[in-house]
């Protein structure tokens, strides 16, 4: 039984590494916190559920309208500093001052 136990957690531990290096190398990227093509990931996605918010008519004028004002500033943020990172941040963290229509907003009925 105990020889199950070691067979088993060695083939285990070697089968691990060896993913792990297999999966470094087909990156070829070092992961840090601000990794472009980790942020332009995230980015997308959370683009797209702000997206979803926004064209969702089951949510109310409030959240669609805040979800339309953050996807303008993660646009323009982008547009400015031509990183996936300080536009992910930017779409994360952005609060609108109001949420008065302005020229070129969707209308919700």
């Amino acid at each position: 039984m105990r020889y199950l136990f070691v067979t088993t957690m060695l083939f285990t531990l070697l089968t691990t590494s060896t993913t792990f290096a297999a999966k470094k190398e087909t990156l070829g990227e070092v992961v840090t916190e601000r990794n472009e093509s980790i942020c332009k990931q995230k980015f997308t996605q959370e683009l797209f559920t702000q997206q979803r918010i926004f064209s969702s008519n089951r949510n109310g004028a409030d959240s669609r309208r805040i979800a339309e004002r953050k996807i303008e500033a993660a646009r323009e943020k982008y547009n400015l500093t031509a990183s996936y990172c300080d536009a992910y941040d930017e779409l994360r963290t952005f609060n609108p001052e109001s949420l008065e229509r302005k020229p070129g907003d969707a209308q919700f009925n």
